[in-house]
C-alpha cells in the first residue's frame, strides 16, 4: 500500500528527514528542490483524473516505453519461469509480465488520481469483523501484499480504523518524501512511519493500533526461508517478529481489481502469534499459504517484477509443481 515496506535489518542507520537536510551539501539541496519540483508538476497533471483514463493512458504509455523497461519485464519473466517452470509459454510470460508492470503503475497512482466510488470496493473474508470489531486496546498487523490495488484497500480500511498507520519506504528525497505523503494523505486517513523507524512501528502496536505491513517483501538478512508459490523463498522476519514481540495477531489481506470494475479486499482470519524461532516459522508460512490462491487467481495483477529470489539464497529450489495462473 504506497509502496509500503519493511525491513528489519537494515544495513546501516538512516538519518532522519532533518538530518539528512542539515548535512546536505547545497548541490544536493538544489537537486532535490528540482525533483521536488518535478513531483509538484506531476501530482497536479494527475490530481483528479478518472481512473479508467489514467488505466488506459498507462497502456498507452507503456508500448512506448518498452525499450527502456527491459530490464523491469525480464525481471519478472525470470520470476514467472522460476515459479511456473515450462507450465507457461516465453509469450504467456511475457505477456503476464507487462499486465503486471501495468497493474503495478496503476496501483502507485491510485492514492493521488480521481478516487473510486466508494460503492465500488467490496470487502469480505473470514477475518473481516473481528479486524474491524477488535478489543480495545488490541494491537494488530494488517499484513498486505503487492497485489492489485493495495491503496484503494488502504483507502477502504482507513475510512473505518481511526488508528491505521503505514509502514513506508521514505524517499531519499526529503521534498519530495514530503509532498507525496501529502498527496497520499488526501485520500485516506492514516499515519506514516518510515521503514526505520523500528520504535514507532512497537509503540502504535503496544498503544492498540493497527499497523499494515508489506510481507511480500525480500527476505535480506537473517530470513526465514518459506515455501511460496512452490518455490523456497527468503521471507523477511520483520512483520512476524513485530509480532511476536507484542503479541498483535497478522491479519493477512489481499486487494484485486474484478473484470466488471469493480474492487476488492478479502480479509483472512487472524494468524496469532506464536513463541520462539519455530513460531515465527509456522505464523510466516502460514501467512504464505494463505496469500497463495489469490496470487494465483490474480497472477496478472502481482508484483513479479520484484527480484523476490535471487542468486545466492541457499538453494532457492522448486518444492512442489505450481498450476498455472487462472488465465494467463
Amino acid at each position: 500500500m504506497a509502496r509500503t515496506l519493511l525491513q528489519s535489518n537494515p544495513r546501516a542507520p538512516r538519518l532522519r528527514r532533518h538530518q539528512r537536510q542539515a548535512q546536505a551539501s547545497a548541490g544536493q539541496k538544489l537537486r532535490w528542490h528540482v525533483e521536488a519540483v518535478g513531483v509538484r508538476l506531476v501530482l497536479a497533471l494527475l490530481r483528479g483524473r478518472r481512473h479508467g483514463r489514467v488505466k488506459r493512458a498507462i497502456h498507452r504509455a507503456m508500448g512506448l516505453a518498452l525499450p527502456l523497461l527491459g530490464p523491469r519485464l525480464t525481471s519478472a519473466c525470470v520470476n514467472l519461469e522460476r515459479v511456473y517452470g515450462t507450465g507457461l509459454t516465453a509469450c504467456q510470460r511475457q505477456r503476464l509480465a507487462r499486465q503486471s508492470l501495468e497493474s503495478f503503475f496503476l496501483s502507485c497512482l491510485e492514492s493521488i488520481i480521481e478516487p473510486v466510488d466508494g460503492s465500488q470496493i467490496h470487502a469480505s473474508g473470514e477475518g473481516l469483523e473481528d479486524l474491524l470489531h477488535r478489543p480495545a486496546g488490541q494491537g494488530v498487523i494488517i499484513g498486505s501484499l503487492h497485489l492489485g490495488c493495495w491503496d484503494l484497500g488502504l483507502r477502504w480500511l482507513s475510512e473505518r480504523l481511526s488508528d491505521l498507520a503505514v509502514i513506508y519506504r521514505p524517499a531519499h528525497n526529503p521534498e519530495a518524501d514530503r509532498l507525496l505523503n501529502a498527496a497520499r494523505s488526501a485520500n485516506s486517513n492514516c499515519r506514516w512511519i518510515s521503514q526505520f523507524d523500528r520504535r514507532a512501528m512497537l509503540t502504535c502496536l503496544r498503544r492498540g493500533g493497527a499497523l499494515v505491513v508489506m510481507t511480500d517483501l525480500y527476505g535480506g538478512r537473517q530470513p526465514l526461508s518459506v515455501d511460496m508459490l512452490g518455490v523456497e523463498t527468503h521471507f523477511a522476519p520483520g512483520p512476524v517478529s513485530l509480532s511476536q514481540r507484542t503479541g498483535a495477531p497478522l491479519f493477512p489481506v489481499a486487494h484485486v481489481r474484478e473484470r466488471d470494475g469493480s474492487f476488492r479486499l478479502i480479509c483472512g482470519a487472524p494468524l496469532p502469534s506464536q513463541p520462539g524461532p519455530e513460531g515465527l516459522q509456522r505464523q510466516a508460512q502460514a501467512l504464505c499459504t494463505w496469500q497463495e490462491p489469490w496470487i494465483q487467481a490474480y497472477a496478472e495483477q502481482y508484483y513479479w517484477i520484484n527480484r523476490r529470489w535471487r542468486p545466492g539464497d541457499g538453494s532457492g529450489g522448486r518444492l512442489r509443481q505450481l498450476c498455472p495462473p487462472v488465465g494467463p
